[in-house]
């Protein structure tokens, strides 16, 4: 039987100590060594995490997760805001009849704030992607610019509850700014010189790249992007943001003269190459969280980890484990196919051991008969 664990860069492991030796130690022996590039991080802002990508580590570009962002948003203003709504729905809920048109009249000013900074925060999210509202690459420092109008808007929200910023969580906030605008940027300019270099190994010609820069990596962005954002009521603007996007590049794609002179066969390779670098833009740490997550659940539920299973776990995860495209870890990383986990162990692993045989337990109504 060949060695599963041939085919991994390396196992998970538990670790009490989370500096930023315990990650460098294995990425250095494990990956690095293996001749992988890491190009970015993206991070709950973990010290250890952020120290990884300095010039004594990996020297890459630290950006902050997404998700944790706008945990910090909600931390500065939206727990409060939301709080204050609340209170002034139940006091609507609970007041008499003389009392409740002036409570109403003060729920709608908290609903009507409350609403203001959801849209902030959906702002948030249309702001952190490569591509403008034309699906032009974003210019450098326009992340940056369009996250600062956020939190001065969101900012600005405060005082018409009688609420007052906090220095230090306003200040948290600031700094993870320009490493996400940077996050954004260091993306495109790897794309961009992946596509330099294939027209340049002449495995695309010069019309083929500009199809692709202008139809098939937005189509195939924003596709995923729909795909990626779960269908529940505080993402419904978002999915409907999305899917106006991905019908816009559809559109321009048809309308796009190089179109024509590309042929479907052709067209069909640049979108998946196109999904190759698209599916590359990571501005969450989600897939990890989820992972880290799943195996503290598992862990507690077990009083902890037998020896063995948490590299069963990992094999599930790496090699049976699939996206919606079909693809597991395993694939996306090596670039080629592996056999179906459940059928390759039943071919390869054998010599399992018969059940113990039982007692029975029956009882024999036939000693009761006459």
């Amino acid at each position: 039987m060949p060695r599963v664990d041939k085919w991994l860069p390396f196992f998970e492991k538990d670790s009490e100590k989370r500096d930023v030796a315990s990650w460098w130690t294995p990425i250095e022996e494990k990956v690095l060594k293996w001749g992988m590039q890491i190009t970015g991080l993206v991070s709950d802002r973990a010290s250890a995490l952020v120290k990884l990508g300095t010039s004594a580590y990996l020297n890459v570009i630290s950006m902050p997760d997404l998700f944790h962002f706008t945990q910090d948003l909600g931390k500065l203003a939206g727990l409060r805001i939301g709080k204050k709504r609340e209170q002034a729905k139940k006091a609507v809920t609970n007041a008499s009849e003389s009392e409740k048109a002036a409570l109403t009249a003060d729920f709608e000013q908290v609903d009507k704030v409350y609403q203001k900074y959801r849209q902030q925060i959906q702002q948030v999210n249309k702001t952190v992607h490569p591509f403008n509202e034309q699906d032009d690459w974003r210019k450098k420092g326009e992340v940056e610019k369009g996250l600062l109008q956020c939190l001065t808007s969101i900012g600005g929200l405060m005082p018409q509850l009688g609420m007052e910023v906090v220095v230090e969580k306003a200040t948290k906030v600031l700094k993870q700014i320009a490493p996400i605008s940077q996050g954004v940027e260091a993306w495109i300019t790897r794309t961009k010189i992946q596509i330099t270099d294939w027209v340049n190994n002449q495995i695309i010609n010069q019309q083929e790249q500009k199809w692709l820069i202008s139809c098939a990596l937005p189509y195939v962005y924003w596709q995923i992007q729909l795909n990626r954002t779960q269908a529940k009521l505080r993402n419904h603007d978002l999915r409907i943001y999305y899917k106006q996007r991905l019908e816009k590049a559809k559109q321009n794609g048809y309308a796009n003269e190089l179109t024509q002179n590309i042929a479907a066969n052709r067209q069909e390779e640049l979108l998946l190459m196109a999904h190759k670098l698209a599916i590359s833009f990571q501005r969450a740490s989600s897939q990890t969280e989820g992972r880290n997550g799943y195996l503290a659940f598992v862990n507690h539920a077990h009083k902890g980890f037998p020896k063995g299973r948490l590299e069963i776990l990992t094999v599930i995860h790496n090699y049976d484990i699939k996206r919606k495209d079909g693809t597991t870890p395993a694939k996306r990383l090596f670039g080629k196919d592996f056999p179906d986990l459940f059928e390759f162990l039943c071919q390869n692993v054998t010599g399992f051991k018969e059940p113990r045989a039982r007692k029975n337990k029956s009882f024999n109504i036939s000693t009761l008969q006459r």
